[in-house]
């Protein structure tokens, strides 16, 4: 579903951009437009925080953080540094404090399933004062490794990792709280006992740290409240020896709420896993997580997502068509500042997404009608297999030559090589859309709770 674009609508005013884009390819960076007061804190290598902290390498960023590898001159060991954007870290440390304090209480008896924070500070910087949190060091996310034509997780692994994600949040939603934020790029893969590598250790396994200059769209050398450069992120899958787990936590309080008092504004979670009741305006709930999950567990499963921004499971129930949205996409009550939803025709049919999921084949070359002319054009990094420690964990579709070409992109072309690969097998499609059909419902009180979907047969196909 989408809201009614505001066509001509000059009201709204943005900011010019001041800094150009990193010039990292490959790098998926945070938002460099955020820094400025308020938002990101400028870190730099070699930076030390709280004395003990020494920034080594980066791990990610997200829209309110930036995630530093950074080594415990202290203890002597890894740590992940999470260093919350100025305008949300006193909001974030009372969800963390509340939420973490639900993680640690766990009512199953999983040694994964949260991560929580090993101790915090605060630190005034040019955009003001931050958050830091000190956490355990993870590994890639669910979104990095299952990511369409670029990257799939086995489907044992997904099956596994799917469970373990549902187990989390059951936990969570027993101690009285919602996630808030169930996405695949909070769902973090472990590590294989970090702290036995030393930093030349991390340097010969991943490789040096790339950094490209933060440059001003002026030209004038950025001020205080930029770093002069940006950090690409680790990449755990580039390495020769695998440091990858096969259990996954959940992370990221960041929207957590409490079920007894959920949120009056609208989750900061991506669209595409946003529960249609929270998107026309009514409150968010453990059945909005849930909602969350399926979307996660789809996502895990196939490599993409079941949903777009622009799209439902068939006609809105009617008393959501009275709903209005602003210029943002925002649900409002005032019809000064809103348009009903417009109709839209990108139904979607879930069983047949999930009977048309394809899956590794047994060999890397695929002949399987018209042989074409070989494919020079696609990047050798994007041919190179991932190494042989990782095939139990992923495997790398562009990887696979298929009737003498390689997969480059999303196009006609592309989709008809992927109609050679092999799919998945019967039973198991069937038994995922009897899950995901139970999940996917407008009426919330009719989705089972987190708990009640651990015993889906779907989960357990490794078992037998």
């Amino acid at each position: 579903m989408s809201p009614r674009q505001h066509e001509g609508d000059d009201t709204e005013s943005f900011p010019d951009d001041r800094f150009l884009l990193p010039q990292l390819p490959g790098a998926d960076t945070e938002e460099v437009e955020k820094y400025q007061r308020g938002g990101f804190h400028p870190v730099h290598l070699g930076d030390v925080y709280d004395g003990r902290y020494r920034v080594v390498h980066k791990l990610g960023a997200g829209g309110f953080s930036t995630v530093w590898l950074a080594r415990d001159d202290t203890e002597h060991s890894w740590v992940a540094l999470k260093i919350v954007v100025a305008d949300y870290s006193t909001s974030v440390s009372t969800k963390n404090q509340l939420s973490c304090h639900a993680a640690s209480q766990p009512t199953s008896d999983a040694v994964f399933g949260f991560v929580v924070e090993r101790r915090r500070f605060t630190l005034d910087g040019p955009n003001g004062r931050h958050l830091c949190l000190v956490l355990p060091v993870l590994g890639p996310s669910a979104s990095q490794l299952s990511k369409g034509i670029f990257s799939r997780i086995t489907p044992s692994l997904s099956r596994r990792a799917s469970y373990q994600a549902a187990r989390a949040l059951a936990d969570l939603h027993a101690q009285g709280f919602g996630h808030g934020d169930v996405t695949t790029a909070n769902i973090l893969f472990g590590l294989l006992n970090m702290d036995r590598y030393t930093e030349s250790d991390i340097y010969r396994l991943f490789g040096a740290p790339e950094t490209a200059p933060l440059e001003t769209e002026s030209g004038e050398t950025p001020g205080p409240e930029a770093p002069k450069y940006i950090v690409k992120s680790l990449d755990f899958l580039s390495s020769e020896e695998s440091l990858i787990s096969q259990d996954v936590r959940l992370i990221d309080f960041d929207q957590s709420f409490l079920i007894s008092l959920p949120p009056e504004k609208m989750l900061g979670i991506p669209a595409e896993f946003l529960a249609p009741e929270v998107a026309v305006g009514l409150k968010a709930s453990p059945a909005s997580d849930v909602w969350a999950l399926g979307c996660s567990i789809f996502r895990i499963r196939s490599g993409d997502g079941p949903f777009s921004a622009y799209e439902t499971l068939g006609e809105l129930p009617g008393s959501w068509g009275d709903t209005l949205f602003d210029y943002y996409g925002q649900p409002t009550k005032e019809p000064t500042k809103g348009s009903p939803l417009e109709p839209w025709e990108g139904k979607r049919s879930i069983k047949d997404l999930i009977y048309k999921i394809w899956d590794q084949p047994e060999n890397s070359v695929v002949e399987a009608g018209r042989v074409r002319l070989e494919d020079p054009v696609c990047g050798e990094d994007k041919k190179k297999p991932y190494p042989p420690c990782l095939s139990d964990t992923v495997w790398k579709p562009t990887a696979m030559k298929i009737n003498n070409s390689y997969i480059e992109g999303y196009s006609d072309e592309t989709d008809e090589l992927l109609e050679t690969l092999p799919k998945i097998s019967e039973n198991e499609a069937a038994l995922l859309y009897d899950l995901l059909s139970k999940i996917f419902v407008y009426d919330a009180q009719n989705r089972p709770s987190a708990r009640e979907m651990l015993t889906h047969p779907w989960f357990h196909m490794d078992d037998l």
